[in-house]
């Protein structure tokens, strides 16, 4: 039972923004990164650290938000990618 739902939707709505905004700034970076690099970013500007980036990144690659290129940790914004930041 949570006693406080509120946090959960105030997490849910912090989450949504750090997503936009990682992806916001994949695109300023010209679209494609090491994964690395968007770590640090995610972890600077929204706190979100090491599970939680993890999190992040299934849900883009799950929503094909992004594509992720495991020989050289790269990660490419994709078109689909590209409209859900412009939302």
């Amino acid at each position: 039972m949570n006693d406080h739902p509120e946090l959960n939707e105030k997490q849910k709505e912090l989450f949504e923004r750090a997503r936009k905004g990682v992806l916001q700034y994949l695109a300023a970076q010209g679209g494609s990164l090491p994964m690395a690099d968007l770590h640090d970013y995610s972890a600077q500007k929204f706190f979100i650290q090491h599970q939680g980036f993890s999190r992040m990144m299934e849900t883009f690659v799950d929503g094909q938000l992004v594509e992720y290129h495991p020989g050289n940790q790269q990660t490419t914004l994709t078109e689909k990618g590209r409209e859900f930041i412009r939302q």
